[in-house]
């Protein structure tokens, strides 16, 4: 199972690795994204401080900003149809992770709970190269 994600892990460190981080916060927010891809890539799963909610949903929010307007485009003039359902599942869960940890974070009845554990949604297949 951990294989299925090691697109998306991929991704993340791509994302991380491409953005400029001169920001201290840019820092943070790429390092969230890499410590993330680590531990998806083991085992599907990672956990976030409640700390670290906010600055993770925000990178979040920035690699499906990212895949949606420089890779997805390219994907779909190449008419890759295996990399664009790949990309636009990323882009979905992306958006989908940053959603929850902001819904957690604010969620009244957990706010003794100090870290927060998420779950990826099933992979799609691999696409096929033509």
């Amino acid at each position: 199972m951990a294989s299925d994600y090691g697109f998306y892990a991929g991704i993340l460190r791509f994302v991380a690795k491409k953005t400029e981080t001169d920001d201290a916060e840019i820092r943070i927010m790429m390092g969230h994204l890499a410590g993330i891809a680590d531990a998806i890539e083991q085992s599907g799963r990672f956990m976030v401080e409640r700390n670290n909610c906010e600055s993770a949903a925000r990178a979040f929010a920035g690699v499906a900003k990212f895949l949606q307007e420089r890779i997805l485009p390219e994907a779909l003039n190449a008419g890759n149809e295996g990399a664009v359902e790949q990309l636009k599942w990323a882009i979905e869960t992306s958006l989908v992770l940053a959603a929850e940890l902001v819904k957690r974070a604010a969620n009244e009845e957990l706010k003794d709970q100090d870290r927060f554990t998420f779950d990826l949604p099933a992979a799609p297949n691999a696409p096929t190269v033509h």
